[in-house]
């Protein structure tokens, strides 16, 4: 698609199936399993981490635990430091006479050391631009499966929880999508970044490869939702694309990467509508 090639697909995914495959997460040794046993495989990975590793590392376990937990609860948000400590705590007031920030950015520093999570960081068009480094940072955990297994979910609940499935969806495409981002190329300490501006416009991926060439990507569980991502990748395109201020090309494509979509297509010129399970090549 950086080539300009696009090829309409059409595939089927039930909810159910989705699910199944959120659950089973990306482990290779899951590959085979039913999702109920691949499950499995991400509750004793964070056994190992709760139990042993912050153990190694000099910290709380309890303190961890919280930690961990509070970042599945806000499952790819820009959570300030404050408010992971008042859901960790559950207390409005003086957090700080918990946990301080800088107690808390160094268990946050030590999961993204495990492999754990993953930072997804703001982006801007311009390269040399310190706003990119002022936006909040997105955390997501390195498989799908991990904030499922921390939260005490299966494929049945999940499936009553509208909400958290479509953040764990997110979180899906996120893992997949650095993937594909990496081997083209992009940034290997940032390969995905994500849009914020004061407007409130906020565009959920941008893959920028090297060469400067970059792409826009909306997610959405369902495609009820397509308008909706459509409209604000256009919004963003003109912002980019028409303000002479930002010295940025157009967007080599813009898209919107579906759960329960049927059809691959294009919805209006350089953007489209994908279904996740379309992505294989």
């Amino acid at each position: 698609m950086f080539d300009g090639e696009f090829q309409p697909n059409k595939v089927e995914t039930s909810a159910a199936e989705l699910v199944a495959l959120i659950c089973r997460g990306g482990w290779p040794e899951a590959i085979d399993m039913a999702s109920s046993d691949a499950l499995r495989i991400a509750q004793e990975y964070l056994y190992l981490v709760l139990e042993d590793s912050i153990a190694k590392h000099g910290k709380d376990p309890n303190i961890g635990r919280r930690t961990i937990m509070s970042l599945a609860r806000n499952l790819g948000q820009a959570t300030t430091y404050k408010t992971l400590k008042k859901d960790m705590f559950g207390s409005e007031d003086e957090p700080d006479q918990f946990i301080t920030d800088k107690t808390l950015a160094s268990y946050i520093d030590l999961f993204r050391s495990l492999y754990l999570i993953e930072e997804v960081r703001g982006w801007v068009p311009q390269t040399r631009s310190p706003k990119r480094f002022a936006i909040k940072p997105k955390r997501y955990f390195a498989d799908p499966s991990l904030p499922i297994a921390m939260l005490h979910l299966n494929e049945a609940s999940l499936l009553k929880d509208h909400q958290t499935l479509g953040l764990a969806f997110e979180n899906l495409c996120v893992r997949d999508l650095s993937v594909y981002a990496l081997a083209l190329g992009a940034d290997r300490m940032n390969p995905l970044r994500y849009y914020h501006d004061t407007a409130g416009l906020e565009v959920d991926i941008i893959i920028e490869l090297a060469d400067g060439r970059w792409a826009a990507i909306e997610v959405k569980l369902g495609e009820d939702r397509v308008p909706e991502a459509v409209a604000s990748l256009k919004r963003l395109r003109g912002k980019v694309s028409e303000n002479p201020l930002t010295r940025s090309t157009p967007p080599a494509f813009m898209a919107v990467l579906t759960g329960l979509g049927t059809y691959a297509h294009e919805c209006e010129e350089g953007i489209y509508a994908i279904p996740i399970r379309c992505l294989k090549d």
